[in-house]
């Protein structure tokens, strides 16, 4: 067995706004498309040619897909509090594919993870950890020009959203 350990630094992003959480989370998921049951179909049946088409469909106005969502503000209940807080598992599967047709680990970083919740000033922000800083890590051309793809993406989502 070999395990190695490396340091990298991480750029995080933290957008807020004065816009109501309830509406930020309507536009997001108005702008993302979804991954559903019929794109895994596709996949168990290996019907590479629909499954491209119907992933290139799936993504929204900025070229990403829900993926999972995590309900993290309601699993506050477990210590008796209710917040609103919702973290995006979101993507674009052709990205990613061709990012781990190069490194396999790349796909630790795919899907990305937004997090958005009501802030203490009762309006609304979203965190991410940039793609470009997490994949750098990998010293490939081809994963470093499709994680500044992601990052132009997911900030263009945010900065819609909270608008």
């Amino acid at each position: 067995m070999e395990i190695s350990e490396k340091q990298m630094i991480v750029d995080h992003v933290t957008v807020s706004s004065d816009k109501p959480y309830a509406l930020v989370k309507e536009d997001l998921e108005r702008r993302l498309g979804r991954l559903d049951e019929n794109i895994r179909t596709l996949l168990r049946e290996k019907k590479t040619d629909e499954l491209r088409a119907a992933l290139r469909k799936a993504t929204g106005k900025d070229g990403l897909a829900i993926h999972y969502i995590g309900v993290h503000g309601d699993w506050l209940i477990l210590k008796g509090q209710q917040k609103n807080g919702i973290v995006y598992f979101t993507g674009d599967i052709l990205t990613a594919i061709e990012m781990t047709s190069v490194n396999m680990a790349a796909g630790l970083y795919a899907p990305l993870r937004i997090m958005v919740y009501e802030n203490a000033q009762g309006g609304t922000t979203i965190e991410y950890d940039k793609p470009s800083s997490q994949l750098s890590q990998f010293h490939s051309a081809v994963i470093d020009a499709q994680a500044r793809s992601l990052d132009d993406r997911v900030a263009k989502l945010c900065a819609s959203a909270l608008q």
